[in-house]
């Protein structure tokens, strides 16, 4: 009797500590989101492609652009940020909290999964650790595609548990996700792919094996099919654009660092980057949490005993983790964290199972490094959730507003000085009655930041040259699309609006 009533009370503590862990990350992914959430140039581009679609009624083809190759990602991102903007009647924080529901999400799953295969407790450390490290949360409060990365690189840990040959369908569908969040993500599906090959390669027939390749195949020209029709209609335009990138990398001057000085610099990024929030901290993490990191990370098989029913759950988590920090360390560009955030889950699940199932010896350092580098980060996360706001809704709203009340109904048309940014202005002033013209008009309102408005705004050729870059958005742009324009024109205003942001008001003369 005893011991049942023991178990009651168990099962109702670890229920009470599962609902605890997710209202903890339900406040730290959503807590003061609509007043801290990034809202700059990309993210005013995506919530303009979003009301593209919403106006038109018709799905765009293409999604953002990467940083490198002049290539585009595929929509899915913009397909899932639509909903949410409507829901949240056109507020681009309406993007913002939906990755923070993904966030919470991923959290859960992490739990579950860690639950799984590292007992209740591995679960609940590495659960909480996601909720609560400052970098994890930084990528997961603000709308941007990378940042639902580590919540389908989690679900693919749980491709492993399925049975018969539709994991692999299911893979393929993952795959997609992944490569229309971020081209870099994909390494985490490569590497399941391999660890799955390697578990089956001996004991199915080729035929077999070849059928299991169509299925991964299949599954991931469905979620991308949007992206391969644009494809179609364009030359391959983007897969041109992909080899031609690879190409020019093949061709450069092996300048820099090397492969095995890359490899080691990797290392410090991942143990700095991720474990100790360094790109996002108050204060620079200490050398000897880096090198408990470092040291923890890289020899983590070898610190728990060698007859453990999970031995191949964390030999997988730290294949993830090596077999990335190889590949990325071809890449010849500087990496930032947000390139590896499929590896928010598996560090996540590294500690926690290091935590709860590692050698005695080991968990009691797991949990001392854990334990200090909570101390350590803590006032960067109450920083970011109580102190830190973001002005740029603000001030996007007071200089819409401003030219509005300027323009006082009158036909305008808006760009920004060489150096300045536009796109969250022209987000608010496309909701409103009078949003700007694609066409030439004769009056103008240039934005111009950290400074008032240069007189060369009267004089340039290259005053229409600025505005969103992504090609379904041209009817936002807000003026004509003119490579040199040389009309005479006066400034007759340049007034501080916000935020040190300055509005000048030009005059075009009719010819």
């Amino acid at each position: 009797f005893c011991s049942l009533e023991k178990t009651q009370l168990m099962k109702k503590l670890f229920t009470i500590l599962t609902i605890i862990l997710l209202l903890v990350s339900s406040f730290t992914h959503l807590y003061r989101i609509d007043q801290t959430f990034i809202f700059q140039g990309d993210e005013a581009r995506d919530v303009l492609i979003a009301k593209r679609m919403i106006d038109n009624k018709t799905p765009i083809l293409l999604g953002p652009e990467t940083s490198v190759g002049n290539m585009y990602l595929g929509p899915l991102y913009y397909y899932l940020i639509t909903p949410a903007l409507l829901i949240s009647q056109m507020h681009p924080a309406g993007p913002a909290i939906m990755v923070g529901l993904f966030g919470v999400a991923t959290t859960f799953l992490i739990f579950s999964w860690g639950k799984k295969k590292f007992g209740f407790w591995g679960g609940l450390v590495a659960g909480f650790m996601y909720a609560l490290s400052p970098v994890m949360l930084h990528y997961s409060r603000s709308s941007w595609n990378p940042n639902l990365v580590p919540f389908f690189s989690v679900l693919l840990l749980f491709v492993f548990d399925y049975v018969g040959r539709w994991k692999w369908f299911i893979l393929g569908l993952y795959a997609g996700a992944l490569f229309q969040l971020h081209y870099v993500a994909l390494i985490m599906v490569v590497l399941t792919a391999l660890a799955l090959l390697k578990q089956d390669i001996k004991i199915i027939p080729k035929k077999e094996l070849i059928k299991r390749i169509l299925l991964i195949v299949s599954g991931f020209v469905i979620v991308t099919a949007p992206f391969w029709a644009f494809e179609l209609r364009h030359d391959f335009v983007n897969t041109q654009a992909f080899f031609k990138y690879l190409v020019s990398k093949k061709a450069e001057n092996s300048v820099g660092p090397g492969y095995l000085e890359r490899v080691k610099n990797n290392i410090v990024m991942v143990s700095k980057g991720i474990v100790g929030s360094q790109s996002i901290a108050l204060k620079e993490v200490p050398s000897s949490l880096v090198n408990s990191a470092s040291f923890l990370l890289l020899l983590f098989p070898a610190l728990f005993k060698r007859r453990n029913k999970h031995s191949k759950d964390l030999k997988q988590l730290w294949f993830f983790l090596i077999g990335t920090i190889i590949t990325i360390s071809f890449l010849r560009e500087n990496i930032n964290v947000h390139y590896v955030s499929h590896l928010f889950p598996t560090i996540a699940l590294m500690f926690g199972a290091l935590a709860t199932r590692a050698r005695p010896v080991v968990r009691a350092i797991s949990v001392i490094f854990l334990a200090g580098l909570l101390i350590w980060s803590y006032p960067t996360l109450i920083y970011n959730l109580r102190s830190k706001s973001s002005i740029q809704v603000e001030r996007a709203v007071e200089i819409s507003d401003y030219i509005l009340s300027q323009a006082n109904n009158r036909p305008y048309n808006t760009v920004n000085a060489q150096g300045s940014s536009i796109t969250t202005i022209q987000y608010y002033l496309s909701l409103s009655d009078n949003p700007p013209k694609n066409d030439l008009q004769d009056l103008v309102y240039v934005i111009c930041e950290r400074g008032p408005c240069s007189s060369d705004e009267e004089t340039t050729t290259l005053l229409f040259l600025t505005g969103p870059t992504h090609p379904s958005i041209a009817e936002y742009l807000g003026h004509p699309q003119i490579n040199e324009f040389s009309q005479k024109r006066v400034m007759v205003q340049n007034e501080r609006i916000s935020y040190d942001t300055y509005v000048g008001t030009i005059n075009i003369e009719k010819e």
